[in-house]
């Protein structure tokens, strides 16, 4: 977005603060009207005069102390992660997960700290009530509200940019699909991407002996610590080929998918990867545990309110539902169709360029300065800081 911004408008500075050889300092461009600001841990650092601070939303005690603000300093949020406005109400190592994933606990512990929710919430309504806070899409939104026991009105959202694939797509010749019919998934292999792929890959195998003219196969790109879990709850798939591609280099991705791949299932950004090729893209949502319901899936282009997947609740399951079943006859007959859809979401709500312009219209209207923040919204937790102070850190 930094690099977009600049190269758009040359009279507009950017300024990036981060650490020393970062994600971001690392691909910024070498444009005269982009700075570079170094983060170090334990030294002052301060955003230019005059300037709007974008950050992503975090949970405001945590605000680094080496970042030092003026007052009048305008600030803007971004929120785009579904946790990252809810508290560790638990903060040891080994309990850190349990209210996380299981909203009952989190319900009760949160009893023991309603001055802490109360502070959440109202740091979240200033923010939102000063056109200061937006999320990434309607699983951001909603998992705040039900951890923060908040209803949010303001329902406009900044989705998640994607650039556009350099490989151009095809889009109107691509009518029949060949032989064998080449599914894949992009991401990480972890806890919770991993028990939803599983089940994917194991409904395909159910249902591919209907498609019996077709030959398919499944090609995993990614690596992590469920690798092992995946490759044993898939080894007795029978109906299709699996094929373990490991990690690829970012800049090698869209070449994979448009020569290797026909239809993408994935996650988050990754779906975009997909779509932006017009890959037919199909949303598999987050789940912290085994898939053991009939999970109802869909396509990237039918998703409403920006959704790149939301933590699967009783409202994705529909027993009995054919829905894997009724999408593919449907895209095997007709695949172009379903491209075009697929693309054409991308481009109408992802597309980097597109998604710059919200953007910097919602920047232009924030009205937060630094010194409307109450200093209680800095105050941590007494359980934290008590955890703090026994693992001899500064509280």
């Amino acid at each position: 977005m930094a690099n977009a911004i600049a190269l758009a408008y040359p009279d507009c500075n950017v300024s990036v603060i981060d650490f020393e050889n970062g994600a971001m300092w690392r691909n910024l461009l070498s444009l005269n009207n982009i700075k570079k600001i170094k983060f170090q841990n334990g030294i002052r650092v301060s955003p230019p005069e005059d300037s709007i601070l974008v950050m992503q939303t975090f949970v405001p005690y945590y605000w680094p102390k080496e970042l030092i603000l003026k007052p009048n300093q305008r600030l803007f949020f971004w929120n785009l992660h579904p946790h990252n406005l809810v508290p560790s109400l638990l903060p040891l190592p080994f309990l850190r997960k349990l209210p996380m994933n299981h909203f009952g606990v989190y319900k009760l512990v949160a009893k023991l700290y309603p001055d802490l929710i109360s502070r959440l919430r109202l740091y979240t309504t200033t923010l939102i009530d000063n056109r200061s806070l937006y999320f990434m899409d309607r699983s951001n939104l909603e998992l705040t509200e039900k951890y923060l026991f908040l209803k949010i009105q303001n329902r406009d959202f900044i989705p998640v940019p994607a650039e556009p694939s350099k490989i151009k797509p095809l889009l109107t010749d691509k009518s029949e699909l060949g032989n064998p019919i080449r599914f894949g998934w992009i991401g990480r292999l972890c806890d919770f991407k991993s028990y939803i792929l599983v089940y994917a890959i194991k409904k395909l195998d159910e249902i591919a002996p209907f498609f019996q003219e077709r030959k398919m196969e499944f090609h995993i790109v990614g690596d992590g610590p469920f690798e092992s879990y995946i490759r044993d709850k898939v080894k007795e798939c029978n109906n299709i080929s699996i094929v373990y591609h490991g990690s690829i280099a970012h800049q090698e991705i869209d070449e994979f998918i448009s020569n290797q791949l026909d239809i993408l299932m994935a996650m988050g950004t990754s779906a975009l990867e997909g779509a932006k090729l017009g890959k037919p893209t199909f949303i598999l949502d987050p789940v912290l545990e085994e898939v053991k319901k009939d999970y109802f899936f869909r396509m990237l282009y039918s998703t409403t309110e920006y959704d790149l997947g939301h933590f699967i609740d009783e409202r994705d399951y529909i027993p009995e539902n054919t829905s894997l079943h009724d999408l593919l006859k449907d895209i095997f007959k007709n695949y172009s169709m379903h491209s075009n859809k697929s693309y054409s979401y991308f481009f109408e709500n992802h597309n980097l360029e597109n998604v710059k312009e919200k953007f910097l219209k919602k920047i232009s209207e924030s009205r937060l300065e630094y010194s409307m923040l109450s200093p209680l919204f800095f105050k941590k937790p007494l359980l934290l800081r008590a955890y703090n102070k026994i693992r001899m850190l500064k509280a």
